[in-house]
């Protein structure tokens, strides 16, 4: 199989049986990554290693699918900052469906100075014609990751996700309420949605070398940003009433990439009846592919950390 992670650290599957498709409704997602191969720098440090790392393993030109959301964002940036060309492949949606979230892709790639080619899709013909096309070989459940796939199609260079970003959750009860419950100190983990890694499967599927996860290349990416002082503070509990990183995650990027703050889009606000409507379709279709691994991060921390007497 093509290196989709740098030395395929990071492994998933089902009962860790790594890479392979589910074989029963009854089989459990599993996720395992990496050791790092080194101590970790500041997380812009190690996007801009692992930029220059997915260069060396590509050997070939790289487009980053850029959707205009600071995910992607980040990691064109960091294949600018790290000085490996790079260019930028934006999906534009018929009759301008998701103007509101490219427009910052082509704000950004003018700012760059990132060369950009735009790929126009009728997203609604494209779900109802094409939906099971991509949809059952990935057992993928959400309509909006197979236009992605669409696009990573339409590119003859190697396509860079900006994926994989981490997604620290803390551990509440259900009975919490915010602002009334009292907010404790509780264990956190690094959540991993089998759902996301339908974009992994299409390219296994297509035996092409891809960079899925930009966030998880490499085990120094993702820890560094564990380590990350302002993450850090969450996953002591420190900052009250945060619940996970998501709704700091531009707070966090902020401080190491310089980012325009804008709304937070997904790109598909002006078709959500329709994404409804198919979504329902795969859901009932691959009704047991929607599990989440949780790694706890203190354990994460300690099993991913390099150690000197252990490495080869």
């Amino acid at each position: 199989m093509n290196q989709l992670t740098s030395n395929n650290h990071f492994k998933f599957g089902y009962d860790h049986d790594w890479f392979q498709p589910r074989k029963s409704p009854h089989q459990t997602w599993t996720v395992q990554y990496g050791s790092c191969e080194r101590p970790v720098g500041n997380f812009q440090n190690e996007c801009l290693n692992a930029a220059r790392k997915i260069q060396d393993n590509a050997r070939q030109k790289m487009t980053v699918l850029f959707s205009g959301g600071v995910d992607s964002e980040v990691a064109l940036q960091s294949f600018v900052l790290a000085k490996v060309p790079v260019t930028a492949a934006i999906l534009r949606f018929k009759n301008d469906l998701n103007i509101h979230d490219i427009s910052y892709a082509i704000i950004t790639c003018d700012r760059l100075g990132v060369k950009y080619k735009i790929f126009d899709l009728d997203i609604i013909h494209f779900w109802e014609n094409q939906l099971l096309e991509y949809a059952d070989p990935t057992y993928c459940i959400s309509p909006q990751l197979l236009s992605t796939m669409w696009l990573a199609d339409q590119i003859d260079e190697y396509p860079v996700l900006g994926s994989g970003e981490c997604l620290l959750v803390k551990d509440y009860a259900d009975s919490y309420q915010p602002g009334i419950s009292p907010y404790i100190h509780s264990e956190w983990s690094l959540w991993e949605k089998e759902k996301i890694a339908a974009w992994y499967r299409h390219f296994i599927v297509k035996n092409r070398p891809a960079c899925p996860g930009f966030f998880q290349y490499t085990p120094e990416v993702i820890l560094s940003y564990i380590l990350d002082p302002f993450v850090q503070k969450l996953t002591r509990s420190e900052i009250i009433g945060k619940l996970s990183t998501e709704s700091s995650k531009l707070q966090i990027y902020q401080q190491h990439f310089n980012l325009i703050d804008r709304p937070k889009f997904t790109g598909f606000e002006h078709v959500q009846a329709a994404d409804s409507y198919f979504r329902k379709i795969l859901t009932d279709r691959f009704p047991e592919t929607n599990q989440i691994f949780k790694s706890n991060v203190t354990d994460l921390i300690k099993s991913m950390t390099y150690n000197q007497n252990t490495s080869v």
